[in-house]
């Protein structure tokens, strides 16, 4: 009898039943790991935590891929033992695809599994032993299967579906019917190199998609305007029953490309959309010879879009170009780089200058749930460095309590600051930290920045000021 039906056989055969259960699924979308909405079983809320590891694959670099799945009582923090997964994987988003790693059951005593893919051609072979009762795979005392075969080589979108089968007891299953289930798409980062030329130069440039792969990517010299595409299945239906939705793609362009790779300010569009402010986050000091450009955009980014977009359309086109105005403005709300967290930035004065105090008021913003502000603490670094790269302020293990925090400083010099705000951890009394949300959050500040009505009146002032000098002269 094949494993999947003679499970299915057990099921039904057994009489130690667990008790009829809130029946959940949850859905995840493009990031490389999740903490999933709980679902109800009893009086506890199993949490499911999903992780790829690295989040960055290709077909070229041929090395060990992990898959970490690990059941936890969100109340608690505390493993959910003798878990069995039933978890099979397919790419992309088509519900017919062949599956990468087929639907079979795997026991974690600990409730922690960790299925280490080895790359190899041919079939996938597991290497575990299967345990009597249920015929599942069984981790050995670390959690850790190991598995080799084609799975996870490839940069791109995965589709896991994850069934619990038991938990507490490997005797005590769920009903198939209550069984509950976890559907998420991860990704795994795309790596695409192309080598632009222009006015009889070579510039390499490699864009990662943290979603799906690379494709359609050209450079128009004369605009210097940087394309490419991936696949993206733009169902609003699809895109609102996902709670958590984040496309990450990151441009990386030589510095020595004068008058691309050293600008400090682009502008880009999504299906041809102007994105602005906190989903356009530029990093100019994180590589010395590169500038890196990151695309972030969340849930309400895309829905926002979604309505936009053509029927049909199955791509998300991305281009990239220096401002034409090159204006620089102070960022008023950043975005992480891994998603689910915005920072919302506050200056008092609101006219900034060199030598004069100022105060930072820091929002933390769950962009993952409705935008509202975290209740959680947010352990954080926060760096201020000059165009040069010069850290001029810095201050690590601060704490944002229930997502707000204030900080005093000076800025040296009038000019233009790069500020990174580092998020480690989020802190909620009696749970352990939940670290899933980390990331950088990257925007600018300019100092003196006068909005556009003082600069009008400025300049009607400076006006009559060159008008009443040149009649003083004719006098």
């Amino acid at each position: 009898m094949k494993i999947a039906g003679k499970i299915l056989a057990i099921v039904f055969a057994s009489v130690l039943v667990l008790p009829v259960f809130l029946t959940q699924k949850v859905y995840a979308d493009g990031l490389f790991q999740e903490n999933l909405p709980p679902a109800s079983i009893g009086d506890r809320e199993a949490s499911l935590f999903v992780k790829i590891n690295p989040p960055i694959l290709t077909s070229d670099t041929k090395q060990d891929a992990f898959l970490q799945f690990r059941l936890f009582d969100a109340k608690t923090d505390e493993n959910i033992k003798f878990t069995t997964f039933i978890i099979e994987v397919t790419k992309g988003t088509d519900s017919d695809a062949e599956p990468v790693l087929k639907r079979d059951a795997y026991l974690a005593e600990d409730g922690l599994l960790t299925l280490k893919i080895q790359p190899a051609d041919g079939p996938v072979r597991v290497f575990a032993t299967r345990e009597d009762f249920l015929q599942a795979w069984k981790a050995d005392p670390g959690g850790t299967i190991n598995i080799q075969g084609p799975v996870l080589q490839e940069g791109g979108l995965y589709h896991f579906r994850i069934e619990l089968l038991t938990v507490d007891n490997i005797r005590k299953l769920f009903n198939p019917e209550d069984a509950p289930v976890f559907d998420t798409y991860l990704s795994v980062g795309d790596v695409f190199s192309e080598t632009v030329q222009h006015e009889g130069q070579n510039y390499d440039t490699t864009i990662i998609s943290y979603y799906d792969k690379v494709q359609n990517f050209n450079f128009d010299g004369q605009s210097k305007t940087y394309s490419w595409s991936m696949p993206f299945d733009w169902d609003i239906e699809r895109i609102n029953a996902a709670p958590n939705i984040f496309v990450h793609e990151e441009i990386k362009i030589p510095k020595s490309f004068a008058g691309v790779g050293d600008a400090s300010i682009f502008d880009a569009t999504v299906n041809d959309m102007p994105i602005t402010g906190g989903k356009v986050a530029v990093d100019p000091f994180a590589s010395e010879t590169e500038i890196i450009i990151h695309f972030l955009l969340n849930k309400k980014d895309i829905l926002g879009m979604a309505s936009n977009v053509q029927p049909g359309t199955s791509e998300m086109t991305f281009t990239l170009a220096p401002a034409s105005d090159g204006e620089e403005k102070t960022s008023t709300e950043i975005a992480t780089d891994t998603g689910g967290i915005h920072v919302l930035m506050n200056w008092q004065p609101s006219q900034l200058e060199a030598g004069t105090e100022s105060t930072l008021g820091l929002t933390f913003i769950d962009v993952l749930n409705d935008n509202i502000k975290l209740d959680q603490d947010v352990k954080y670094d926060l760096r201020m460095l000059d165009s040069d790269g010069n850290v001029v302020y810095t201050k690590t293990d601060l704490v944002a309590k229930a997502g707000s925090d204030t900080q005093t400083m000076t800025f040296p010099e009038n000019k233009t600051y790069r500020t990174e705000i580092i998020v480690k951890e989020l802190i909620r009394e009696g749970q352990a930290p939940d670290t899933t949300r980390s990331g950088i959050a990257r925007g600018i500040v300019v100092v003196p920045e006068f909005p556009a009505g003082i600069m009008i009146a400025l300049a009607g002032i400076f006006g009559a000021i060159v008008v009443a000098q040149r009649m003083m002269r004719k006098h």
